[in-house]
């Protein structure tokens, strides 16, 4: 069973102020597209938080997306071996802060396993940017990956049970794994 990643937390209920980036750097790195940079990037990529940013940092930020070491190593654990990272600094000019645990993270591969059939997408919208009212996969096409974009709507990323099960355990902030079954994942 796959699952969508994602950072639509609920920050007030964890009793958590927001946490959210500001203005992201043009690095060139395709980061939805689930394909390598054949570039170098000049690192570290420095990210300023928005200033209404809580104190407390959560370990995925939206924009390229932004995942702590600690989230890395536990993505690590589960088997994830498909991400290319890359130093960050995310600048807290508030509190006078820069951190330096994070990672720009490029997921890299995109599997076309959306089951069109039984799936309800959004009409308007055609592969790589379909958007879903109900996703169903076909696990048949997902050749065991325990991450990865969807290659019909590369804005979302899938989880293996065993990785959802990782994050969970590891009590990750900030990251949601939703099932696909629940309306909240579109």
């Amino acid at each position: 069973m796959y699952y969508r990643m994602d950072w639509k937390v609920d920050f007030a209920a964890q009793g958590l102020e927001m946490v959210a980036t500001g203005k992201t750097p043009v690095t060139g790195v395709p980061w939805t597209m689930g394909v390598r940079y054949p570039k170098p990037v000049p690192q570290p990529i420095r990210i300023p938080l928005d200033k209404r940013s809580g104190p407390v940092m959560p370990d995925l930020l939206a924009g390229l997306p932004i995942f702590s070491a600690r989230l890395v190593e536990v993505l690590h654990a589960a088997g994830v071996s498909n991400l290319d990272l890359y130093d960050t600094e995310v600048v807290d000019e508030v509190r006078n802060t820069t951190y330096t645990h994070f990672k720009a993270v490029n997921i890299i591969g995109r599997v076309s396993c959306a089951d069109l059939a039984k799936s309800v997408s959004v009409p308007g919208h055609a592969p790589p940017l379909m958007e879903f009212e109900k996703l169903v996969i076909d696990e048949s096409k997902t050749m065991g990956l325990p991450m990865f974009r969807l290659a019909e709507a590369v804005q979302m990323i899938l989880v293996s049970e065993t990785v959802k099960q990782a994050i969970s355990d590891a009590k990750i902030v900030g990251v949601r794994v939703v099932s696909l079954d629940d309306p909240s994942a579109y």
